[in-house]
C-alpha cells in the first residue's frame, strides 16, 4: 500500500500542491513504519475444540478409540447387535453394544450429511459410554 501511495505521489506531482505530495510520502512513510511496528499485524484464530478434535487429541487421532481396547474385544460398531462374547459379564457386554450403537448412529448421520449438531451427541454418547467400558473392565480385574 505504501509503494502504491508513493508511486501515486510520483505520477501526481505536477498536479499536487508541494503540502499535498508531502503529505502523500508522510503517509506512505507512517504506513511502513506501522508495519514495523506490527500495526497490521492480525492475530491468527485459533481453530475451536471440536468435539470429534478432542476425542482424536486423546485417543491417537482415531474416534473410533474403544477398537484398540481390551473392554471390548471382538466388538465393532458393524457387528455389535449380532457379536456374541464368551466373557460372562452381562454388564461389560451391555457397556460394549451400548457404546458401538452410539459410534454406528454417529457414523451413520455424519456419513448422510446431517451434520455435527445431529451426529455430535451421539459421538459425545459414544465416548461417555466407551470409556465407562474401560473403566468397568480396568476395575474388574483387580
Amino acid at each position: 500500500m505504501a509503494s502504491q501511495i508513493r508511486a501515486q505521489a510520483a505520477q501526481m506531482k505536477e498536479m499536487l500542491s508541494p503540502t499535498d505530495y508531502a503529505d502523500m510520502l508522510s503517509q506512505a512513510a507512517q504506513i511502513e513504519q506501522d508495519v514495523r511496528d506490527g500495526g497490521f499485524a492480525i492475530p491468527v484464530a485459533k481453530e475451536p475444540l471440536t468435539l470429534s478434535k478432542r476425542i482424536a487429541d486423546a485417543h491417537q487421532g482415531r474416534l473410533d478409540w474403544l477398537d484398540g481396547e481390551a473392554a471390548c474385544v471382538g466388538y465393532g460398531w458393524e457387528n455389535h447387535r449380532t457379536f456374541v462374547s464368551n466373557y460372562g459379564d452381562p454388564e461389560r457386554d451391555r457397556l460394549c453394544r451400548k457404546a458401538f450403537a452410539h459410534f454406528e448412529r454417529y457414523f451413520l448421520i455424519t456419513r448422510d450429511g446431517g451434520g455435527s449438531a445431529a451426529a455430535e451427541p451421539h459421538l459425545e454418547a459414544y465416548d461417555r459410554t466407551a470409556q465407562a467400558a474401560t473403566d468397568y473392565y480396568a476395575n474388574r480385574r483387580r
